[in-house]
């Protein structure tokens, strides 16, 4: 699968902006990475959000990281229903999952340690679905989410769990992806935020 580091390609995929830049990649201008955000640069409102939740009696022992993407309604239709040749065509990583206790998740029971959550857009496979890879952190920021990076590449691991998701109508209105843990005795429910529409799955404890 070919990655892209550069472009307004991912600036505009997940800000939402101007449906006539989202038309096709083509016609969109070039942004060099690394090059200076002026003060209007809406790459700077992008920062790691972390949130962190008990699960039995060990304390954040699920701590989730993710950008505060702003996702425009239309650009996650095409990764939700497809139709378009670079929105449907990669998968995108929008958390990192750390473990510091056994839980069951995705119904497999995983071990501690670190996991990249990755939505699989319909195109890629019959439904949009979502993974979950191990992998090894590097570097000295310990993640693979880089503050100001809409367009982070999905980091290499095996996939220890993959399955459809839907992202569900009703739920408060959010400006930027969001994610909450919430305990509930021997389990912690996270729920993934973006609009209107969100999409919940259990963390349960295993002995």
């Amino acid at each position: 699968m070919t990655m892209i580091r550069t472009g307004t390609l991912a600036l505009v995929a997940l800000l939402g902006l101007s449906p006539a830049l989202t038309a096709s990649p083509a016609a969109l201008p070039v942004v060099q990475e690394g090059m200076a955000m002026g003060n209007n640069d809406p790459r700077k409102a992008t920062t790691i959000q972390t949130t962190s939740a008990k699960l039995g009696n060990v304390a954040d022992a699920v701590t989730v990281r993710y950008l505060n993407l702003p996702w425009g309604a239309q650009t996650f239709g095409y990764i939700e229903n497809g139709g378009n040749q670079f929105y449907s065509m990669r998968t995108w990583p929008v958390a990192h999952l750390t473990l510091k206790a056994r839980a069951k998740f995705f119904g497999r029971d995983f071990e501690p340690g670190d996991y990249v959550l990755t939505i699989v857009p319909k195109g890629l496979a019959p439904r949009m679905g979502m993974q979950v890879r191990s992998f090894q952190p590097s570097g000295d920021s310990g993640t693979f989410l880089v503050p100001g990076n809409v367009f982070t590449e999905t980091p290499n691991g095996p996939i220890v769990a993959s399955r459809p998701v839907e992202f569900k109508p009703g739920a408060p209105q959010s400006d930027a992806m969001r994610i909450s843990l919430v305990s509930k005795k021997n389990m912690v429910e996270m729920t993934i935020n973006y609009g209107d529409r969100s999409f919940s799955e259990k963390l349960t404890m295993v002995k």
